[in-house]
């Protein structure tokens, strides 16, 4: 059976909006989207979150730029008729996250984007790719607090950059819905308390038995496909990404020299890149050669 959507959910996710942008009560999107996660109807997973990702941002951006109510209430009620369009289940139905789309709707409200526009018709398509591409990069099965909160995170700096906005997230926010989930993804998820990103050490980079080496496409070599033993090669490290950096879960942060092959290492999770061997140096299977973690 369908989920079946009420008005009057919607009419209180709106009014909360309208509220913290009259009293200023919140000064970063991950406060305000748990307000709107909290507000009542609003379940583990539902349709609802389509709108709550837009309607985070759109606020977060009227609050930045002093607009007053009717202005976000016009832009709330416009975001609202293009969520509703976004059904349910449409992440694995669709392979089109509603979360992911709710950051585009943003930017197509907040720049009054069209299908015959230019510039802002590119962003909002583009924020959408980027945003289902963080989602995806933890696997499901879904969930509905993750993929928001995910989707928040790829948005903001986006949007901040191509907008001329300051709206702030925190990364190291802890999930506190995990307990009415039950296919929380528990410790895969970044969000979860016990993640090893958010522990005072951080999630620790580990140097495994074996790896494949990055492909050169210009060489036919069979010895591209076959496993590097680190336990026996000679390896040097060289950064992609500097000490401190924020770095996304599956992006490339080093390269490293293994028997004349060059192997690749990318971030296991979402978070701010910790050194613990510098340019140069030597490592084997076994060894840690950073950390990351949820703040700097």
């Amino acid at each position: 059976m369908a989920f079946e959507l009420k008005q009057e959910v919607y009419d209180r996710l709106k009014d909360e909006c309208v509220k913290a942008l009259k009293e200023r009560s919140v000064s970063r999107a991950d406060e305000l989207i748990n307000i709107l996660m909290d507000t009542e109807g609003v379940i583990i997973h539902c349709p609802y979150h389509h709108f709550i990702v837009p309607a985070v941002l759109l606020t977060m951006a009227a609050m930045e730029k002093y607009y007053k109510e009717d202005k976000l209430r016009e832009w709330l009620d416009l975001a609202e008729a293009r969520a509703k369009n976004v059904p349910g289940g449409v992440c694995g139905n669709m392979g089109n996250c509603g979360s992911s789309v709710g950051a585009g709707i943003f930017m197509s409200v907040y720049t009054s984007a069209s299908p015959l526009s230019v510039e802002n018709w590119k962003w909002a398509n583009e924020l959408t790719g980027r945003c289902l591409i963080r989602v995806s990069s933890y696997g499901g099965p879904r969930c509905c607090k993750r993929t928001c909160y995910l989707s928040l995170m790829e948005a903001v700096p986006y949007i901040n950059e191509k907008l001329d906005l300051n709206i702030k997230f925190n990364e190291a926010l802890i999930c506190k819905y995990s307990d009415q989930n039950k296919e929380c993804l528990k410790i895969n998820c970044p969000f979860f308390e016990r993640h090893p990103r958010n522990s005072e050490e951080g999630c620790p980079i580990t140097v495994p038995g074996q790896m494949m080496p990055k492909k050169d496409p210009a060489k036919d070599c069979a010895c591209q496909y076959e496993p590097v033993d680190m336990a026996e090669s000679t390896c040097y490290i060289n950064w992609e990404k500097p000490d401190g950096a924020f770095v996304k879960k599956d992006e490339v942060i080093c390269e490293a020299e293994a028997d004349k092959k060059v192997i690749e290492f990318t971030a296991g999770c979402d978070g701010y890149l910790t050194h613990k061997i510098e340019n140069g140096d030597y490592f084997n299977a076994g060894s840690v050669i950073g950390y990351i973690k949820s703040r700097k």
